[in-house]
C-alpha cells in the first residue's frame, strides 16, 4: 500500500506538468486562431484559413450565395473577426466585427433577428433575462472595446420571446474595466 501512494505521488508532478502544457497550448491556439484570421489575405481559398485557423465559431450563408464565417474570442475577449466566402471559396477581407461602428448597422431600420443578430457578431459573451417591471427581455452581452479604449458590454434586448432586436446599449464592462472597479470590490465591509 505504501509502494502504490508513493508512486501515485511521484507521478502527480509529471501529470500536472503534462496537463498544464495541453491547457496553455491549447488556450495560446484559440487566441492566436481568433488573432491570426485578421491577417488573412483576400482572395485566399477558405479551405487553406479553415485548415490554419480551425474551423469558425459561426458559418452562415449570406444574401450573395456566399457564406459568412466568424472567429470569435467571446465570452471573455473583446474582438470577433469575420469573413466574407464567395461562391468560388475564395475570402473578402477580415472584418474586425466587435466596434462600436458595426453595432451601429442594428439601427438600420430592417428587421434583426436572433438568428441574423448570431450571423452577424458570432454568439455572445452571455445571455441574460430582464424580468424587472412590464419590460421582459432577452439580452445577449457582447464585449468590446470602445475607441477610446475602455472596455463596454454591447447589450441587444431581443423582445420577450428572444425573436427580435427591440433595441440596443453600451454600457461599460465592470469586470474588465479599471476604471470602474475592475473586479475587484469597491467598498470593504
Amino acid at each position: 500500500m505504501i509502494k502504490k501512494v508513493a508512486l501515485r505521488v511521484s507521478t502527480l508532478p509529471a501529470k500536472a506538468k503534462a496537463l498544464a502544457g495541453i491547457s496553455a497550448g491549447l488556450a495560446a491556439l484559440m487566441l492566436a486562431g481568433c488573432a491570426n484570421v485578421s491577417s488573412v489575405q483576400p482572395g485566399t481559398p477558405v479551405t487553406q484559413v479553415i485548415k490554419q485557423y480551425g474551423n469558425p465559431d459561426i458559418n452562415c450563408p449570406s444574401r450573395d450565395g456566399g457564406k459568412r464565417m466568424v472567429w470569435t474570442q467571446q465570452p471573455a475577449g473583446e474582438t470577433a473577426y469575420a469573413l466574407h466566402v464567395n461562391k468560388q471559396g475564395l475570402v473578402g477581407a477580415p472584418q474586425q466585427i466587435l466596434t462600436e461602428k458595426s453595432f451601429s448597422i442594428l439601427s438600420n431600420g430592417e428587421v434583426w433577428t436572433r438568428e441574423r443578430v448570431h450571423c452577424e457578431f458570432g454568439p455572445p459573451a452571455n445571455i441574460t433575462r430582464d424580468d424587472w417591471g412590464d419590460d421582459h427581455q432577452w439580452i445577449w452581452g457582447y464585449r468590446y472595446m470602445r475607441d477610446g479604449g475602455d472596455a463596454e458590454i454591447m447589450y441587444v434586448y431581443l423582445g420577450n420571446d428572444g425573436a427580435r432586436v427591440t433595441k440596443y446599449r453600451s454600457l461599460p464592462d465592470e469586470v474588465n474595466n479599471p476604471d470602474i472597479g475592475g473586479g475587484i470590490a469597491l467598498y470593504s465591509w
